[in-house]
């Protein structure tokens, strides 16, 4: 049998519209939030997989995938998005879920458990950190008057910005540019699954993308992680450029009764490179917490 799916809009209290679907009908819903410039495509895979036995809910951040922009998108924060996770919740008819998040989802996920602690189930951090996630990459702390900068600029002048993108990721050997500098794995990536990336960007509107960038330079849900008594499975990246392993491995150690994932060669895009991998490990992790 097919399953159930839904598809519709949440209505922020503010009047922002959320796009959401819901594959499946199950009686335990998961609900995925995306990393920051992504839409829902990168969870597809994994929506499949459990939407015969689960809800499987996947929604898009305020001017990203299907929700529209915003009236006010500079002032979009890690925080508001939570709020945003728990409206499409409720207009999905999810009470209790477990929370996914892929790199800044991680963060969304932990603030929408600050906000709400007793709906979670269950947590399910992919290739994400707690926080301060632009100390991990770049150079470290010692770049952030540097980012802090650029994003100022980007943020002054969105729209140019956006068109200088547009261009960029349509360029000829953008793949194999990406694929040369590790930020995917040469081999196990398929292009066709990563190339949905390049069509959001391209039309992305990038005020809320620096907004959250913005957010992200500060944003730390750390103080959080000890009180956290949920069963929780932290997936890691071995090879994963911006989230780099170590921070996965904080994260777990600092969780009570954690588990850690690492996905060997997996890079950021290890959703996609190793999606069968991950959906058997996060299932098996949901029986042993009898969520399946």
């Amino acid at each position: 049998m097919t399953p159930v799916v839904r598809v519709g809009t949440a209505t922020a209290p503010d009047g922002a519209l959320l796009s959401w679907r819901a594959d499946g009908a199950g009686p335990i819903a998961l609900i995925a939030s995306n990393g920051i410039g992504v839409a829902t495509f990168f969870w597809r895979k994994l929506a499949q997989h459990f939407a015969a036995t689960h809800t499987f809910v996947t929604w898009d951040y305020r001017g990203h995938g299907r929700s529209p922009v915003p009236q006010n998108p500079e002032n979009l924060t890690v925080a508001l998005c939570a709020r945003d996770l728990w409206t499409v919740a409720d207009r999905a008819g999810v009470g209790r879920a477990v929370l996914l998040g892929h790199s800044m989802g991680t963060q969304v996920m932990l603030e929408a458990l600050r906000q709400d602690p007793g709906r979670p189930q269950a947590l399910i951090p992919v290739l994400g950190a707690a926080g301060n996630v632009f100390d991990s990459f770049l150079g470290g702390a010692a770049l952030r008057p540097v980012l802090r900068l650029l994003i100022e600029l980007g943020s002054g002048n969105a729209a140019l910005a956006g068109r200088a993108l547009s261009a960029a990721v349509r360029l000829p050997g953008v793949w194999e540019a990406v694929k040369a500098l590790r930020i995917v794995h040469p081999d196990l990536c398929p292009k066709e699954e990563f190339e949905p990336y390049f069509d959001h960007l391209a039309q992305l509107d990038l005020r809320g993308y620096f907004a959250l960038a913005r957010d992200l330079l500060s944003h730390d849900a750390s103080d959080l992680l000890e009180q956290i008594h949920l069963p929780t499975l932290v997936i890691a990246g071995e090879r994963d450029l911006f989230v780099p392993m170590r921070r996965s491995r904080e994260l777990a150690a600092r969780i009570p009764g954690a588990e850690l994932l690492v996905l060997r060669e997996g890079s950021h895009a290890a959703m996609v490179e190793q999606p069968e991998l991950l959906a058997l490990s996060v299932e098996k992790f949901l029986r042993a917490h009898a969520l399946a």
